[in-house]
């Protein structure tokens, strides 16, 4: 015979007498397995001591079988402390190990099956370990007591329920138990750290990786010590007892100290080695059941916890971020984690966020609107920071009738204690801003801040509420409460999203506000909207005159071109004589374009002149591209004055070389304009700049330069193959 014999050593065996220890080992089993598993082991001897090549072969010879079990589940089947999960596999593979042993079948058969029964019963605590590996809503909240991770992007449809594991430090030593009881030793670790650190998933993880034929007990009912001590008996070799939070079993007065003294048996008996005890705790906990006190009520719980504490860290170390960084997961909760976890707290992230939910949708009343007021806030234009006056002025109009009568006037304070209580270690529904800013700038201003409290909302459910409620639109009391109190550069925005939403009076409002405070582009907007309802009324025209400001060049010429366009002719006067020419920015050149051809189209000539005299004196030589664009609109609106200012300062010999394309389209304007010596100059610094294309190109040189040039600037001579070394 060949091959591994049940104790998985190779070759036949030897002596029969090399069994016992295994035998001996089933003390600690459940009678009717120990009955099972001695039932099996004594037909196999009989049967000569068959390899499990030989016993799955004998198997699958079997005409009488239906589908003949393979070569491992008969060694699950012959050595593993655990039942077997079919009945026919026992039994088929009693017949074959009876008829090789010419033992009677037909009772061997019903031996097995009446024992395989009972120890169905009374396998031992626990469930099999693969159940857990099998189906992971075990391993949530309501079975193993892991925190579900957040749900970014339908991860939960795409991914595994839990997130993907990086391996840290306190895993190695946590390994280090786990791999002691594979071996065969039992052991204890208990994992310390705060919230939402980890440690549940960390003793999962360890489990994991433990055989087939490995049981987990939780106990849980009616309480955690009584259903320690009522079962603690029937523990088996091959389980893990899962003391989550292990202050519940060993902490209550006196069943506590009852548990510790049992587990501490548990672990040092032979005949039921393995088990592995894997608990968590807080810091404040462990302190509490191993500081020496008097009385001393946590004697035993100290003595079994004793050197078996394994720490874990606040947040991820810099190593563990570039681990979860060169994993490179596609998981998108582990990325949202990495970009969002303050402090690189990835776990309590990726732990809270689920919580946060639940304390979202438990929320009602005047607390629920006003998340609600921050959710529509966010979503339709608001800023990060939300003005804590907006969203108590707009909470009122999410509320039912009933709802509203019946507020109490401290219903703000009680809303803010909810919405900002922190969930699972990371940051509550809304999180108040300090208004000092940021720190350790030398441009900070001192003694600024703004105006009254602000609240930012959670990113979670700042995406949350651009999902669920894309299709609502608030109610009137959170438009009028925006118009008063949301920040400046955000009604514009606003405003939008209302005209968009048919709300063209809340609309009006929030731009009218935003023209107030010089949003030139929405001032067109203003009038373009209010000219449709209203055609002969120029008033909006006025409003957006007077209270546009002039810093940007486009947007004053595109609301020149409305006023034209609606007729206000009296507005458009208006807004010359505050002379954006004189105000406007010269940032980008083909704004200031735009800007210098309506004043053209406007007949506004003096003022014409003056922005291209300003351009050409102040605008930036150093972006080839915006001295080409300058140079191109100062020749099409005929100021070869300011062509010629320009000129007068060189930009040739100052503008930057680094985009190709732009120095051609610059060579181009130069030559266009009849600068051909700036165009000259411009051509000799291209191929020290890298662009020696563009040289020959441009300096019209091809054949003088055929084979390339010398670093002197020379023509090199011609030269072959037969030149190169």
């Amino acid at each position: 015979m060949s091959g591994d014999n049940v104790d998985g050593l190779s070759g036949p065996k030897e002596n029969p007498k090399r069994h016992q220890p295994l035998k001996q080992a089933r003390v600690g089993w459940p009678p009717a397995l120990r009955e099972l598993k001695e039932l099996l082991y004594e037909v196999y001897l009989a049967a000569g001591a068959p390899s499990l090549d030989d016993i799955a072969a004998a198997l699958r010879a079997d005409d009488d079988l239906d589908g003949a079990p393979s070569r491992d589940t008969v060694h699950r089947v012959l050595t593993r402390a655990s039942v077997p999960p079919s009945q026919a596999d026992v039994v088929a593979i009693a017949t074959v190990l009876a008829r090789r042993a010419v033992w009677d079948v037909p009772d061997l058969t019903g031996r097995v099956c009446e024992l395989w029964g009972r120890a169905r019963m009374a396998q031992g605590v626990g469930r099999p370990v693969s159940d857990f590996r099998d189906d992971e809503r075990l391993l949530l909240d309501g079975g193993l007591g892991i925190h579900p991770a957040l749900d970014t992007d339908g991860a939960h449809e795409q991914f595994s329920v839990l997130p993907d594991y990086i391996r840290r430090e306190h895993d190695a030593r946590l390994g280090t138990v786990a791999g002691a009881a594979r071996d065969g030793c039992s052991g204890i670790a208990v994992l310390v750290g705060g919230s939402s650190t980890g440690k549940t998933r960390a003793l999962w993880e360890a489990v994991r990786g433990l055989p087939d034929g490995w049981r987990l007990w939780h106990p849980l009912s009616p309480t955690a010590p009584e259903a320690v001590l009522a079962a603690l008996p029937d523990v088996a070799p091959h389980t893990v007892v899962w003391l989550n939070e292990a202050q519940h079993y060993l902490g209550p007065d006196p069943l506590g100290e009852q548990v510790a003294a049992g587990l501490r048996e548990l672990l040092h008996d032979p005949s039921r080695a393995p088990v592995l005890v894997l608990g968590t705790l807080w810091p404040k906990h462990w302190d509490d059941l191993t500081r020496r006190a008097d009385p001393d009520r946590h004697a035993v719980a100290r003595g079994l916890l004793s050197g078996h504490k394994i720490d874990l860290p606040d947040a991820f170390t810099s190593a563990d971020m570039a681990a979860l960084d060169a994993a490179n997961s596609a998981d998108p909760r582990l990325k949202a984690a990495v970009q969002r976890a303050d402090d690189a707290q990835v776990t309590q992230f990726l732990a809270g966020v689920p919580y946060l939910m639940e304390r979202y949708h438990a929320a009602r009343g005047a607390t629920l609107a006003l998340i609600h007021a921050a959710m529509d806030a966010r979503r339709l234009g608001a800023g990060l920071h939300i003005p804590l006056d907006w969203l108590t002025d707009a909470a009122p109009g999410y509320l039912t009738n009933t709802e509203y009568h019946t507020l109490g006037t401290d219903w703000l304070a009680q809303a803010l204690e909810y919405v900002t209580a922190r969930c699972n270690g990371i940051p509550g529904i809304l999180t108040l801003i300090n208004p000092s800013g940021a720190r350790n700038q030398r441009t900070r201003r001192l003694g600024h801040s703004p105006q009254g409290p602000h609240y930012m909302l959670t990113d979670y459910l700042d995406q949350h509420g651009r999902r669920q409620r894309a299709e609502l639109i608030p109610p009137v009391d959170f438009w009028q409460a925006a118009a008063h109190h949301a920040h400046p550069t955000n009604l514009a925005e606003l405003g939008r999203a209302a005209w968009d939403r048919g709300l063209y009076r809340d609309s009006a409002q929030l731009h009218k506000k935003a023209t107030t405070h010089g949003n030139t582009h929405t001032a067109e907007i203003l009038v373009q909207h209010l000219h449709t309802l209203h055609p002969t009324d120029h008033r909006p025209a006025q409003w957006a005159t007077t209270h546009a400001s002039l810093d940007d060049p486009y947007a004053v010429a595109e609301l020149l071109e409305v006023l034209r366009e609606t007729g206000a002719d009296e507005q458009v006067t208006a807004l010359l004589v505050r002379d954006p020419a004189a105000h406007t920015s010269l940032d980008d050149p083909d704004d200031v374009a735009r800007l210098l051809e309506v004043l053209r189209e406007t007949e506004a000539d003096e003022q014409a002149a003056a922005l291209a005299e300003r351009a050409a004196a102040h605008t930036s030589l150093n972006n080839p591209y915006d001295v080409a664009r300058l140079l191109e609109m100062l020749r099409e609106a005929g100021a070869d004055e300011q062509v010629t200012a320009l000129l007068a300062r060189d930009p040739a010999a100052h503008t930057s070389l680094d985009d190709a394309n732009a120095a051609a389209r610059l060579l181009r304007a130069l030559r266009e304009t009849g600068a051909d010596e700036q165009a000259a100059a411009l051509t000799e610094r291209l191929p020290a700049a890298g662009h020696f294309d563009l040289f020959i190109e441009f300096g019209e040189n091809q054949e003088h330069l055929q084979f390339g040039r010398e670093p002197d600037g020379s023509a090199a001579p011609s030269w072959a193959w037969n030149d190169l070394d």
